[in-house]
């Protein structure tokens, strides 16, 4: 793969019908308008996700008269890529919700497959070097289709986006957000740059869409919902039975009008240097909460530990863009395979800013009360008597608790429709 990483390098070599990942925002603007002003002929890939379509991105490229190729990934999003995040936890060194890191492997991967049936003779990105996203999307699009040429040029060329904003306002396209970068997903929705590049600046409430503001929140009350799931994955909202894609947005909406889902993080970059951005996802840790506390119930102290290693690792892993890696690959797979038995009922209060577990059950569950039936050791056998009875019995239950499982390799997705279907999402095409 051939990367063009500056403006400079790439005004040598201008592509001729070059492919844009687009989402309407500064920087891919300014890159369609670079090219255009360069006779190049892009075609702008906008990639909705079921939150992040910017009603504005067609209007923008067509102000620049260039083509625009919308796909709908929202279907794909669900079913492949979001299962995975909730299997691991993925908060981003235990502080907040990944979010980009779940969605360029897809807009990558979708990004070569258009590319391809259109015969663009490139494919450009506007990541820049304090985005951990560029690597992300470029090992995506490397993947499926390692032979086309491949630019990010705002790697390594640092345009003030002041400067970006200005020039697009002189030909009449306009951002109402000024100088902030925002990417949205239906799991995150994330914001940087502006004034929010530095951590010591006071946060600007201006930034917040999806999560109320502390005293909001505190007036709309507490609520306590019920989320029930199966093999790991959240499968009903309050006792009705719904897929990720609708259970998603509905939460997103309930907890945030109470406040929950605010983060405010530094992410590491290949740089070394750190980027400093905030973040929403009401849904996110909601889920998260529930998931955690069902996993503490149901696996033994020493599988807790190699569950954790393991989504730490997966996590660590797809932020650094690793996503088809084969081993980043396998650790997914193990962590689908051991949330096979994380199946209950979890009923959580938000409120004012919080999520707090009230009560839970699960067929599965370690702790004592569900133990205490028949099997149980009883009398006085002694500590070591008592603990070895005590260790068959569970193991009795363990092995009545997965004999409706599936074989290690067998996918999910023939039972509920949130679930993964049986083919890799990494095997290249």
């Amino acid at each position: 793969m051939l990367l063009t990483a500056s403006l400079e390098t790439l005004s040598k070599n201008v592509p001729e019908r070059p492919l844009v990942l687009y989402s309407g925002g500064v920087d891919g603007t300014y890159l369609l308008k670079w090219l255009v002003d360069r006779s190049a002929n892009p075609l702008a890939l906008v990639i909705d996700l079921g939150a992040n379509a910017d009603p504005a991105a067609t209007a923008r490229a067509d102000t620049l008269g260039v083509e625009v190729e919308r796909v709908d990934a929202t279907e794909e999003f669900f079913r492949e890529f979001l299962p995975a995040a909730i299997h691991a936890d993925a908060y981003y060194e235990g502080l907040y919700p990944i979010g980009s890191s779940i969605s360029r492997p897809l807009m990558g991967r979708l990004a070569a497959q258009v590319a391809q049936n259109r015969g663009c003779d490139m494919i450009c990105h506007s990541a820049t070097a304090m985005q951990n996203s560029g690597v992300r999307l470029s090992a995506a699009i490397a993947h499926f289709l390692p032979e086309l040429p491949l630019a990010a040029p705002f790697l390594q060329s640092a345009v003030p986006r002041e400067r970006m904003v200005r020039e697009l306002a002189a030909i009449g396209i306009e951002f109402p957000y000024g100088v902030h970068s925002i990417d949205t997903n239906p799991w995150a929705r994330v914001v940087e740059c502006g004034s929010l590049d530095s951590p010591e600046n006071e946060l600007d409430s201006d930034v917040f869409q999806w999560s109320a503001a502390p005293d909001a929140a505190f007036e709309a009350g507490p609520e306590v919902i019920e989320l029930a799931f199966e093999r790991g994955l959240p499968v009903s909202l309050n006792g009705k039975d719904m897929p990720l894609a609708s259970l998603v947005p509905q939460l997103n909406e309930l907890a945030g009008a109470r406040g929950v889902g605010r983060f405010s993080g530094l992410e590491d970059t290949f740089l070394r240097g750190k980027n400093h951005e905030v973040r929403e996802a009401p849904a996110a840790s909601v889920i998260t909460t529930a998931h955690r506390a069902l996993a503490n119930a149901v696996f033994e102290g020493k599988e807790y530990v190699i569950r954790n290693f393991l989504a730490t690792a997966w996590t660590h892993s797809v932020v650094e863009g690793g996503w088809y890696h084969h081993t980043t690959q396998c650790v997914r797979d193990a962590l689908e395979q051991l949330d096979r038995i994380v199946t209950g009922v979890v009923r959580l209060r938000v409120f004012a800013g919080s999520v707090g577990v009230e009560r839970l059950e699960s067929p599965h569950g370690l702790y004592r009360h569900r133990l205490a039936g028949p099997g149980w050791p009883t009398g006085h056998t002694g500590a070591h008597g008592s603990l070895i009875a005590t260790l068959a019995h569970v193991e009795e239950l363990r092995r009545d608790d997965t004999a409706d499982a599936p074989a290690p390799g067998r996918a999910a997705g023939d039972t509920h429709p949130t679930e993964r279907k049986p083919k890799h999402d990494g095997e290249a095409r």
